[in-house]
């Protein structure tokens, strides 16, 4: 025997140890005698189990696995529901697999310790295990069993991420308590999931997806549920105007502010909350400047304030709660709308909330604004202020100053408002430089920086000092390029021009793709 040892380990080791020792330590064992009846049962019966499970794609493929994407929230908890005792099952296989493997299982022992993993007893690391469940519904969808559904899933820590998109945020008509209640729903979700504390909430605009991408990947991965809230801007009524500007405007104006909820981060509000990807979060209202021409031909600038008005306003619906102003009137008697947010409720008007608007003939108007939406608007700024308040945001510079709604801003006239003659027009944003005919460019000022272009070619496309797409070599990549990115820009500010190489493929085709982008 000890030299059979020896043997088996070579000549590099055959001083490394005494085969002798070794040799008494081993004992003989037979084929018949390594194991028992029961073990090797259970060893088949376990290793069965583990060949059968459908919570994930097994290498050969001979089962097919269980669906973890769904529509709905009833049917997500069914079918959590039904494969609990086979996810029960598979963790007592897993335990007892990993008890073999140590040689460590004996009957007595064990038995009663895996006979507790019953049919309904997984706690929260058992199961981060499995797969999460993905519900992707429409907030319209969220009535009745949907609801409840929600809520119990959210509430029993079900690992499930639901996504909610919502496509409309105002209603088309007053509530029962008089109120147009904005973006309620939608609210009232996330405050609720958030109220449970242990779920991850995550709210955004859609054209603000791409800046909050790493908190997308926290929800997605975090160990629990986790809720995804997403304004999509699709509801149809804002005429010309792109969705994604439609759901920017929701975003800035703060109809449907950008937030998220992370109970890991932290164990206070200010750690787990966070209020910042929005717009100027410190103030009541995002503040810009605007730069038009006045009736004296003369270059006027002023900082303006966008209010929830402001994106009523882009909703042809609302028509009827603005009142255009003739060019002839005198102003004497109008007020910005974000100062008369800041007027009692129920004081007598010294001056009437108005708003600039552009018509269809792109000129500069006044309307008259209803004070049905200054009351909204009222409740918006309050509904914000208390996220404000929860994040901890402007607590040390929060002044009069800071709030104070400077000036009225300006939005597309709903189609509802007739135009009228005005004697104001705007002029460019900022004088073009000359550029050589059929040079591609992008108009720089309206870039929303979505990435779109970066991601395509880096080399040819980069950002400025202020976070905005232009184009830094044209030869640095194909029109091809310059094309898909035109297509695919959001807010069609790229334009192609000329294909730069006469030589380059399929230019027939590229031509034609590009002749609404010159």
């Amino acid at each position: 025997m000890p030299a059979s040892l020896k043997a088996s380990v070579g000549a590099v080791y055959e001083n490394a140890f005494d085969f002798d020792q070794l040799s008494r330590c081993l004992q003989s064992v037979s084929g018949e005698g390594s194991s028992s009846e029961p073990r090797r049962q259970r060893i088949e019966s376990t290793l069965q189990l583990l060949r059968s499970q459908r919570f994930y794609v097994a290498p050969d493929g001979a089962v097919e696995p269980f669906r973890f994407e769904f529509d709905s929230c009833a049917r997500a908890a069914a079918a959590f529901r039904m494969r609990l005792p086979a996810m029960a099952g598979l963790m007592r296989a897993i335990t007892a697999a990993e008890l073999e493997i140590e040689g460590e299982l004996t009957e007595p022992r064990h038995q009663a310790l895996l006979s507790q993993l019953g049919d309904h007893h997984l706690d929260a690391r058992e199961l981060a295990l499995f797969p999460d469940y993905l519900v992707c519904i429409s907030e319209r969808d969220l009535q009745g069993l949907e609801d409840d559904e929600l809520m119990e899933m959210l509430s029993h820590g079900m690992p499930v991420k639901v996504l909610v998109r919502t496509d409309d945020l105002l209603p088309e008509r007053l509530g029962s308590t008089g109120h147009m209640a904005f973006g309620a729903r939608g609210r009232q979700i996330a405050n609720m999931a958030i109220g449970l504390n242990d779920v991850f909430v995550l709210q955004s605009a859609s054209s603000n997806l791409v800046r909050c991408r790493d908190r997308i990947l926290k929800a997605m991965n975090y160990a629990g549920p986790a809720l995804i809230s997403v304004f999509s801007g699709t509801s149809g009524q804002a005429g010309e105007l792109p969705p994604y500007l439609t759901a920017a405007a929701a975003m800035e104006s703060r109809a449907f502010p950008a937030f998220s909820y992370d109970p890991s981060a932290g164990r206070d509000w200010a750690s787990r909350f966070a209020l910042d990807d929005n717009p100027q979060p410190e103030r009541d209202w995002p503040i810009h400047q605007l730069a038009y021409e006045d009736a004296e031909h003369q270059r006027v600038t002023e900082e303006v304030a966008f209010t929830l008005i402001d994106f009523v306003a882009c909703d042809r619906r609302y028509a009827g709660h603005f009142a255009p102003i003739a060019p002839a009137n005198g102003h004497d008697a109008l007020a910005a709308v974000a100062s008369c947010l800041d007027r009692e409720a129920r004081s007598l008007p010294g001056q009437f909330p108005s708003l600039l608007m552009v018509d269809r003939d792109n000129t500069l108007r006044r309307v008259i604004v209803d004070e049905s939406l200054i009351r909204e608007a009222r409740r918006c700024r309050e509904a914000w202020r208390s996220l404000q308040q929860l994040g901890r945001i402007g607590e040390a510079s929060a002044t009069a100053a800071d709030t104070r709604a400077p000036q009225e801003t300006a939005q597309a006239l709903p189609p509802a408002v007739a135009p009228a003659t005005a004697s104001v027009t705007l002029p460019s944003a900022a004088p073009e430089k000359e550029r050589a005919s059929g040079e591609p460019y992008i108009e720089t000022v309206r870039c929303s920086s979505c990435n779109e272009c970066i991601q395509l070619n880096s080399k040819m496309f980069a950002y400025d000092a202020n976070q905005q797409a232009y184009i830094v070599d044209p030869d640095a990549g194909t029109y091809r390029q310059l094309v898909e990115a035109a297509e695919s820009c959001q807010v069609a500010v790229i334009h192609p021009g000329k294909p730069r190489n006469p030589a380059e493929s399929d230019l027939e085709e590229l031509l034609k793709r590009a002749e609404r982008f010159l």
